[in-house]
């Protein structure tokens, strides 16, 4: 395989597994993280880590935004001076909001940057195990030249149409994934108040058609307390939002989801932001509550 120069901005959960598996493969990596203490072990002979995002994005052949909200795309991608450095693609695989999305891609397009949204779905365990599912906002012909770059790091990619497709089909997802563990959550909240145990409807939810991948990795942690960040609360909440604005935006009736919004506000208001969405189990179901631990 070809050795490329990659800058990837924003190394936190899905950045690291990202970076390790571009590594792995020998490529050479250029990373910028708001902590690089936390980064540091990933020095190596083909991985530098940098001190400011323009920095880190010099001599990249591909800038690949890991960012988590339009604030820090704000800082880190447009005032940093990254675009300055005038790299020939920049692929964002956070999720962000179409206005900045769109903003985004006539800043790069007058510096004559290649722009594409990408944003991606996975825990942190799919990220260092190559297994995201990317969404493109582009047509694959269109990208044949970064096509090493999803191959190395995802076990699939979806090219979703044009400019923004990808983040519409993140809002969605991710909507779709909060409503159900909602679901979960209120079926097991009224199970408990009518005298059943949790665990029995877990089991019953397991062997039966209401059975799902939320289900099979939330509910051990929901089960044990454990509220290990995988994606976190505040993030879900933000494209929850997101999902929501787009609703309203294209007069989509949403009458099961429209709720989730003060939902996931109220699981911030208790202060479990930085705690995986799971944790949202705290402010619902309240199953096990005496194992968690809000830190």
């Amino acid at each position: 395989m070809k050795k490329h120069t990659i800058s990837i901005i924003g190394t936190g959960i899905m950045g690291r597994g990202i970076a390790c598996n571009l590594a792995k493969a020998d490529q050479t990596l250029r990373l910028y993280a708001r902590n690089k203490f936390k980064i540091a072990d990933l020095i190596s002979d083909n991985v530098q880590i940098f001190d400011s995002p323009m920095e880190a994005a010099k001599n990249a052949d591909l800038v690949v935004l890991c960012l988590t909200e339009d604030t820090v795309v704000e800082k880190e991608a447009i005032t940093s001076g990254l675009l300055e450095t005038k790299p020939p693609i920049i692929l964002d695989c956070g999720t962000t909001s179409l206005s900045m999305t769109f903003r985004l891609a006539e800043l790069c397009s007058a510096k004559q940057i290649r722009f594409y949204d990408s944003p991606m779905t996975g825990s942190k365990n799919a990220a260092r195990d190559g297994q995201i599912l990317f969404m493109v906002g582009a047509e694959k012909k269109e990208i044949a030249d970064i096509q090493f770059f999803f191959e190395l790091c995802g076990k699939n990619t979806e090219y979703c149409g044009g400019l923004g497709s990808g983040q519409k089909a993140k809002f969605a997802l991710n909507m779709i994934q909060a409503g159900i563990f909602q679901i979960y959550m209120e079926g097991f909240e009224l199970a408990k108040n009518s005298g059943l145990e949790p665990e029995t409807l877990k089991n019953i939810l397991l062997e039966s058609a209401a059975k799902s991948g939320i289900a099979e990795f939330k509910f051990p942690f929901v089960f044990s307390g454990n509220y290990e960040t995988h994606f976190s609360l505040k993030n879900m909440r933000k494209d929850v939002y997101h999902a929501i604005n787009l609703a309203k935006k294209n007069k989509t009736n949403l009458p099961l989801c429209q709720n989730l919004p003060a939902i996931y506000d109220a699981g911030m208001n208790a202060g479990f932001g930085e705690n995986d969405f799971c944790s949202l189990n705290e402010v619902t179901a309240k199953i096990r509550p005496p194992k968690s631990e809000n830190p």
